[in-house]
């Protein structure tokens, strides 16, 4: 009896374990998306890659409203949470907020914001279980910010700084503030996006930079 119960305490946790990692690479395998920027913006593909951008988000969005309804067992997804089983998975808000990125946001922003959730978010996750919150925050501010950069190198010093701190604390505040009913997979890509584009906004009506400055700039992934 002991032995039985203790090979099903070994097989929970090698499940959880196996859940953990499972999540950790769907995170990181986000990144795959990207291959829409290069794509071309003219002609039969453009409207084919917006076509089936917007195709994925709504059949993702009929699969979690069967689930959540009961029409498909919830056995047949894995890797699940506890509190997504009453509210849509963190996977439908992952790809909410991509759409909204790549159909609604310029490339500069909107890649380094994905780059935060699909690589920054598990960075962080995995610090603040194994070191502690504080570590996670202050290696996932740094990490962020570092993306921001790497996406903002050709534009000059000063707005590189102001980019990057802007769009960190924004990816590192959808982490702090946890809301139950938003997954931190949709507001760590939204949140920077939103505050780096109501920035330039703003900027630009004041005429602090010249118009369209932001279009202006070199793309990070051209089409072929």
């Amino acid at each position: 009896m002991k032995k039985t119960i203790k090979n099903m305490r070994n097989k929970k946790t090698f499940i959880s374990y196996d859940t953990h990692w499972f999540r950790r690479v769907f995170h990181t395998a986000g990144t795959l998306f990207l291959v829409y920027y290069m794509l071309p913006d003219e002609g039969l593909l453009y409207h084919l890659k917006i076509l089936g951008s917007i195709l994925i988000v709504i059949s993702l969005s009929i699969i979690e409203i069967l689930r959540l309804t009961g029409k498909i067992n919830e056995k047949h997804f894995f890797g699940l949470r506890d509190y997504e089983k009453k509210r849509p998975a963190s996977y439908l808000y992952f790809g909410l907020g991509m759409i909204i990125l790549f159909l609604f946001f310029p490339q500069q922003i909107a890649i380094p914001c994905i780059l935060c959730a699909c690589i920054a978010d598990p960075v962080i996750g995995e610090i603040r279980s194994r070191f502690g919150k504080k570590e996670s925050y202050i290696t996932g501010f740094l990490l962020c910010m570092s993306l921001f950069m790497i996406a903002w190198y050709k534009t000059d010093i000063l707005l590189l700084l102001i980019v990057s701190i802007v769009g960190a604390s924004g990816a590192l505040l959808a982490e702090i503030k946890k809301i139950w009913w938003i997954d931190d997979d949709f507001l760590i890509q939204m949140i920077p996006a939103v505050l780096l584009l109501t920035m330039f906004v703003v900027a630009q009506h004041f005429e602090f930079i010249p118009i369209d400055y932001i279009h202006s700039l070199p793309k990070i992934i051209y089409p072929w």
